[in-house]
């Protein structure tokens, strides 16, 4: 078996620090030459290629140990990612949860549901917001399990099969357990690497059965959900964040301006100001047109053209980002977008390279940034729904690249191709830039590594819940003929028919995540590694010895004498040994030792002061004082996408607080009628409850004022419930008696309206925002049980 070396001059010793700060972007390992830029040999490129193995397989370990600088900051951005990996995972589940619900509470609304189905609907709300601990109830299936997913998770053409098995009411609990546990760690490079490998055999999969390319990740399947959801793990997150947010914030502080070019509806906006005006409509503007007549219309034409020159643009500078921040783009997204021009060529060896960029652009713009673009406040790149005019402007931009990026078609909208030189200015630019996003070096050697790595851990395990097993395993048997009729799957026929019939579900009070210790029956834990690599003795003492004077000169006072340049070696373990510290003893008597034995093997020789190690250590020692940089730069990044899916995250409980409160209240006004039909029922007035201007503005719930900076710290609000799902809202001046001005809300109107993304409520002198309106009172009101 060999392996080869895919590490750059650049990076090809930051292996020792790549479990600990996230997985070296594979894009940039490319070449194997010497730091004199010539070739090595395959010998030195298997020695630089194991002693970057060796160093990344004990790298948290060592930070344990190790108390510099460097492994403080790589502790803190390993501790972040797997906070990321954790709250994305969170997230998904409540947007399931939101999704459903949103569909639901719309009928509750229009009052289509009955009280079987309320009932039905609340069984959601039956669960806390975090899953406790727990552990598995029986040791020989906890066993039994762990050599199922382990298989699972090394072998992914196992859940690649299974994807394009399952129905489209199945992928997303299926998504959950692969996307977010079984390859949950988001950033670290075997999980990556083996999830690459699930997509690469499922879009392989799809293209031999796609006989029309046109049709190819088109249709809403289990395949492109899949490769949504991909998307919105943290580092598609942190691209669109680090790309797009400006962009997007910038375009809705204009709310007034209005870009429609829709000659229909820019005809009926023109009807109604003209009649606003002048109170009555002239004999030549009738009040109803066709689109073709409000297309030929002088008036329209005149409103429309420079919204034409904006909107491009616009979109100019939208897209000059895009491709400005090519090396922002995740490697698992380009990997992707490397993987469909790839099978496209194989499959389609006639289809032109404009064809396949439309494939490629199908997924990077229809699947990953156009559903950002259309609704931001989704992918938490704005705080708020934008309002009418921006929100507008943003689906155009979309319709804009993604016609660019796809043959695009005007035949459903003709007025879009009055936008026709956008595309065709752009057409060659944004096809290099498809190209250009391929580019990407492959993965397969370092996942060999990796995977030697894993089998060399005994503690490697899976936080998963037991509902989460329990569907996998319920999955796979229920399509286990079909997944069983494929080649090597005897590992996996085995394990299913010893785990015998899959177990029901657990109620969600009941459900609990555990540590599943992962281990393969096949497969023995790796002691031998010049055996497994097909390297020799002397490249394991080797990348051991660079390790541990490595380790040494870390952990010694930078004042040691020991640490002084140029390195002596043999004073470093000396000093080493005479320490207190047991670790720093053992480490410097087997520097010393390996030392001995590479001098008698002819590798190295004290002649010269054992120069090609005292190099490797070297350079070693400068890419690590360079990385802290890079490190603190990237937790900087990460730690804005982290607060941007946690706010996400509360922006998610906050609705299901607010659809449960609603559901309370509904079916407690159902129960009541059957109760006292006829009888008039007893409610309980709740409030008023106080809140200043200033504080209503801090939290948010103000979003535009037009009261006075003077005046507005004698203004304040009461908020009544005088029945459950009924509110008061009224305004108040300090002194006066009565209230300036009162409103009446029904829950259901608020919840309309933010189905609708109607995001202003307006009360003359000053506009609430509604979300943050069912906020408020869903914090005051929902404790008591009134709404």
């Amino acid at each position: 078996m060999s392996v080869t070396t895919m590490l750059a001059p650049s990076t090809r010793n930051s292996a020792a620090s790549s479990t600990s700060s996230g997985f070296v972007p594979v894009s940039r390992q490319n070449t194997i030459t010497s730091s004199e830029g010539a070739p090595r040999s395959v010998r030195a490129s298997k020695r630089y290629s194991v002693t970057a193995l060796y160093l990344s397989m004990s790298a948290q370990d060592r930070d344990l140990e190790i108390e510099d600088e460097l492994a403080r900051v790589q502790k803190t951005l390993r501790d972040l990612k797997s906070k990321i990996s954790s709250q994305s995972k969170k997230n998904f589940v409540l947007e399931k949860d939101v999704r459903y619900l949103d569909s639901r509470i719309a009928l509750l609304i229009q009052n289509r549901m009955a009280l079987e189905e309320q009932n039905e609907v609340a069984s959601h709300f039956d669960e806390s917001s975090e899953i406790e601990g727990g552990t598995f109830p029986n040791d020989q299936k906890t066993q039994a399990y762990g050599n199922l997913f382990y298989l699972l998770q090394s072998e992914p053409r196992h859940i690649a099969a299974l994807c394009r098995c399952v129905s489209m009411a199945e992928i997303d609990s299926l998504l959950q357990t692969v996307m977010f546990t079984i390859y949950g760690n988001q950033y670290e490079s075997r999980e990556e690497h083996l999830l690459l490998t699930m997509f690469q055999s499922v879009l392989s999969a799809q293209f031999e059965t796609t006989p029309e390319y046109s049709s190819l990740l088109r249709a809403n399947t289990p395949v492109s959900r899949m490769m949504t959801t991909y998307t919105r793990r943290g580092p598609g997150q942190s691209y669109l964040k680090v790309v797009l947010a400006k962009q997007i914030n910038n375009l809705i502080e204009h709310k007034d301006l209005n870009l429609e070019i829709n000659p229909l509806k820019v005809y009926e906006q023109m009807i109604k100001n003209v009649e606003e005006d002048t109170g009555a409509l002239p004999a030549n503007m009738p009040r109803s047109v066709s689109a073709e007549q409000a297309a030929e219309n002088v008036q329209v034409q005149a409103i429309i053209e420079p919204r034409l020159t904006m909107l491009m643009e616009i979109a100019n500078t939208f897209l000059a980002t895009i491709i400005d921040n090519l090396d922002e783009t995740p490697y698992g997204i380009r990997w992707i977008c490397k993987q469909i021009r790839s099978l496209t060529r194989r499959k389609y060896p006639d289809a032109k390279d404009h064809i396949i960029c439309t494939l490629i652009g199908g997924f990077f713009f229809l699947r990953f940034l156009n559903p950002a673009i259309v609704t931001p406040r989704s992918y938490m790149l704005i705080d708020s729904v934008p309002s009418e005019h921006p929100r507008r402007t943003l689906t155009l931009i979309a319709k804009m690249l993604q016609n660019l990026a796809n043959k695009p078609s005007y035949a459903k909208e003709p007025y879009m191709a009055r936008l026709a030189p956008f595309v065709a200015n752009n057409k060659m630019r944004i096809n290099k830039f498809l190209n250009d996003l391929c580019e990407v070096g492959d993965f397969y050697e370092s996942l060999e590594m990796d995977n030697y790595v894993a089998l060399s851990k005994k503690d490697l395990e899976l936080n998963i819940t037991l509902n989460e097993v329990y569907a996998t395993h319920a999955l796979l048997e229920k399509h286990s003929e079909e997944l069983l009729s494929g080649r090597d799957t005897q590992h996996l026929r085995i394990l299913l028919e010893e785990l015998g019939a899959a177990p029901a579900q657990v109620p969600r009070k009941e459900n609990r995540a555990i540590d599943l210790p992962l281990f393969s029956r096949w497969e023995g834990n790796i002691d031998d590694l010049s055996a497994a690599l097909d390297i020799t003795q002397e490249d394991v003492y080797f990348m051991e010895a660079k390790s541990i004077f490595v380790q040494l000169l870390r952990t010694l006072p930078a004042t040691s004498a020991a640490a002084r340049r140029p390195l002596n070696l043999r004073k470093i373990g000396d000093t080493a040994t005479t320490m207190k510290d047991m670790g720093m003893f053992r480490k410097g008597m087997r520097g010393l030792e390996l030392l001995n034995q590479l001098q008698e093997m002819g590798v190295i020789t004290d002649q010269d002061n054992f120069q090609i190690l005292r190099e490797e250590i070297e350079q070693e020692l400068v890419h690590l004082g360079s990385l802290k940089e890079k490190v603190m730069e990237e937790t900087k990044k990460l730690e804005e996408v982290y607060k941007t899916i946690r706010d996400h995250n509360a922006y998610l409980v906050s609705q299901l607080e607010t659809y449960k409160s609603y559901l309370h209240n509904v079916r407690s006004q159902s129960e009541g009628k059957q109760r006292n039909a006829g009888k008039q029922q007893k409610q309980q007035v709740l409030g008023p409850y106080k809140f200043t201007h200033q504080q209503l503005e801090k939290e948010g719930v103000i979003q535009k004022s037009n009261v006075p900076d003077n005046r507005r710290a004698n203004i304040f609000f009461n908020i009544t419930s005088p029945m459950p799902g009924t509110f008061v809202i009224s305004l108040h001046y300090k002194g006066r008696n009565r209230g300036l001005l009162e409103l009446d809300l029904k829950l259901d109107d608020l919840l309309e309206m933010q189905q609708n993304n109607h995001d202003e409520l307006d009360l003359e002198y000053v506009q609430f925002n509604v979300p943050k309106v069912l906020a408020l009172l869903n914090k005051r009101f929902a404790r008591k049980k009134n709404w």
